[in-house]
């Protein structure tokens, strides 16, 4: 399926209600990554990616190296074998790409297991300005 746009779910109003808009995973291939790109809404800001993993099973996560001067490399973490909901929060100026968009892949660990059929996967980001 490819990559997948995240919708901006941002926080530009304090002490106020908001939804937080979560992103489907539409790959459904076992043992297939999927990569879901964010676009900040402009200058550097830090931003909490959401991740719901509905399954009991491992989670793989990589976050893109940055390009530019303030680019960081990669950064990988795991979600692990338990169902619920993750937060991963980093600055968008280390992790932005030349074309603007923070890019978070997310594999089953499991090679069996899909992201959509088995792990129910959605995705969504908090910005913060």
């Amino acid at each position: 399926m490819g990559n997948i746009a995240i919708v901006n779910s941002l926080v530009a109003k304090m002490a106020t209600n908001q939804v937080l808009t979560m992103t489907a995973a539409d790959e459904d291939n076992a043992g297939v990554a999927q990569k879901f790109v964010y676009t900040p809404t402009g200058k550097d800001s830090k931003i909490c990616f959401v991740i719901y993993n509905g399954a009991t099973e491992k989670l793989d996560v990589t976050i893109s190296a940055g390009s530019g001067v303030f680019g960081l490399p990669a950064k990988t973490t795991q979600i692990p074998n338990v169902a619920g909901y993750y937060l991963i929060q980093l600055e968008t100026g280390h992790y932005r790409q030349a074309n603007g968009t923070v890019e978070l892949s997310l594999d089953p660990n499991n090679v069996a297991k899909k992201l959509t059929t088995d792990h129910g996967v959605t995705v969504g980001c908090i910005e913060l300005i």
